[in-house]
């Protein structure tokens, strides 16, 4: 019993000791807190710098591919076998290239044949054209004959009708050359399909071949694709905005190129294509931007860099970013009053951020703001200014850290009673 009241005992007097201390723990933060938050005797140590005048950008920083301009496939217009490729990966052609021939020997004998029956039809077509004019001459004469009584009436009638078959036969033969002379003309364009070129508008005057799909001797039909040709004179960088960015951007603003494989190289572009909708999984959208590429250097299917520069602000006020805070879901900086050595809280409207510098719209200011302990600050609380224009000056025993140990040295010596 006595072993058990002594233990009971030595914890009641454990667990008081333990109440004690936490309340005695509680009680100087408070007391800390209750004094930071007063602005009486407590200071703030803040480093400082001067508000200035400078000219931001508002610019933005984007990351996408190059595309060439224009792409397509050549393709036979009929089918046959591939006889020979003129043209290989990376070539060159101008407009009208031929980049492949199929075999045409069925087709050389369409054409023969189409101009052997073109001349049948040209022979008949002329003798029918001699008859015709036999046949109006003998009418010509029956009729004469006829006003001399010589001849009587069904001759004539006879003549007219003679005449008249002649005029359909020979109405026959025309239509029978021009067919004649349609199938020649047909044959010889489907002779010329055998020579596969290539051909497109514009006034790019040479283009590349970027993929080569079958080899000579190869079966084909109508429209498979043989090579595929580009067009890298004139390229299209493609980046993706959010929506933030994307009312900012306006076709014709120029935007500087950054090839990461050409580190250090800058091409210029102009924003071309705006899509009218943002892509409903990603919330962004296509912008497209023209890029010269006189020099052949940059290649469709590069990663690159953008920077598109909305509008450019002169002689502005900034403030390093870190210079911003929240008080009472206010935005704002904490400006330095020297002379008495406080801080001000002064509510400010942002503008462009460039950097670490951001553009304060309003209120005007002047003066220092606080950049470092300002996170202890509320308005009107006595700081500690600590050196922060130029090197920090040195005291005997204390190295590069003099001025700052100064300053913790005066805050020491302030909260001392």
């Amino acid at each position: 019993m006595k072993k058990f009241g002594l233990t009971f005992v030595l914890g009641l007097a454990i667990a008081g000791g333990l109440v004690y201390i936490v309340q005695n723990q509680l009680s100087k933060s408070a007391g800390q807190a209750g004094g930071r938050r007063g602005g009486g005797g407590a200071k703030v140590a803040v480093e400082t710098v001067a508000v200035k005048v400078a000219s931001l950008v508002d610019e933005g920083r984007f990351v996408g591919s190059i595309e060439s301009k224009s792409k397509f496939m050549v393709a036979p217009k009929i089918s046959g076998r591939l006889k020979q490729m003129l043209v290989d990966i990376g070539d060159s052609i101008s407009n009208g290239d031929a980049v492949a021939t199929l075999d045409d020997e069925e087709l050389l004998l369409s054409v023969k044949q189409a101009e052997a029956d073109l001349e049948i039809a040209r022979a008949n077509f002329n003798e029918s054209t001699e008859l015709l004019e036999i046949s109006q001459r003998e009418l010509d004469r029956i009729k004469t004959m006829r006003q001399q009584k010589v001849s009587s009436e069904v001759d004539v009638e006879n003549a007219q009708a003679a005449h008249k078959t002649r005029q359909a036969r020979h109405q026959v033969n025309r239509a029978l050359q021009s067919q004649k002379q349609a199938a020649l003309e047909s044959a010889q364009l489907r002779l010329s399909y055998a020579r596969v070129d290539a051909s497109w508008s514009g006034v790019a005057s040479k283009r590349f071949i970027a993929e080569r799909f079958l080899n000579e001797g190869a079966m084909i039909s109508a429209n498979t694709p043989i090579v595929s040709v580009i067009d890298i004179a004139t390229l299209t960088a493609v980046i993706d905005v959010v929506e933030q960015d994307y009312f900012k951007i306006k076709a014709g603003l120029i935007a500087e190129i950054e090839p990461s494989a050409l580190p250090g190289s800058v091409y210029k572009a102009r924003i071309s294509r705006i899509s009218p909708m943002l892509d409903e999984s990603s919330r962004q959208a296509r912008i497209e931007l023209e890029l010269e590429n006189t020099d052949y250097q940059l290649k469709p299917g590069m990663f690159v860099k953008a920077r598109i520069i909305y509008a450019v602000h002169d002689n502005t006020t900034v403030v390093p970013t870190s210079a911003l805070v929240r008080r009472n879901n206010l935005e704002g900086i904490f400006l330095i009053d020297r002379e008495n050595e406080k801080a001000n809280f002064v509510p400010v409207k942002t503008g462009f951020i460039e950097g670490q510098q951001v553009e304060i719209a309003s209120p005007t200011l002047s003066g220092d703001v606080a950049i470092l302990g300002h996170h202890l600050l509320e308005d009107g609380m006595s700081v500690i200014l600590t050196v922060n224009d130029g090197p920090a000056e040195k005291t005997p025993g204390k190295g590069k850290d003099g001025g700052r140990s100064k300053g913790q040295d005066a805050k020491k010596g302030g909260q001392q009673p």
